[in-house]
């Protein structure tokens, strides 16, 4: 679950330093003048989880098993050992998956 929180909070700070054009630094530090909301904060996050997981159960079940095993911390070297295939076909799948779940989360 912990894994989970920091990929969340990684995409959002992410989403919000490409969103807005500015320096990560900067958002990072008007957040924290600001100070958080954590009722909104969680609402957000719970609303962001179900959409990622809703958009991940819409892949194709190797893709779908290759983004859950990046998410449990492993990479595309490990996932390849797992399958016994060679770190590139892993490495394009995933790109692709990627690919994917931005067109599913924008819709």
């Amino acid at each position: 679950m912990a894994e989970l929180q920091r990929e969340e909070d990684r995409q959002r700070k992410r989403i919000s330093y490409h969103h807005y054009g500015v320096p990560l630094d900067d958002v990072l530090i008007n957040m924290a003048a600001t100070g958080p909301d954590p009722v909104s904060d969680e609402v957000v996050r719970r609303d962001e989880a179900v959409r990622l997981y809703e958009a991940i159960s819409k892949l194709t079940p190797i893709q779908r098993r290759r983004v859950m095993m990046l998410l449990e911390d492993m990479n595309c070297w490990q996932i390849a050992k797992a399958e016994g295939r060679d770190p590139s076909v892993i490495y394009r799948s995933v790109e692709k998956s990627f690919l994917r779940l931005r067109i599913l989360l924008k819709g």
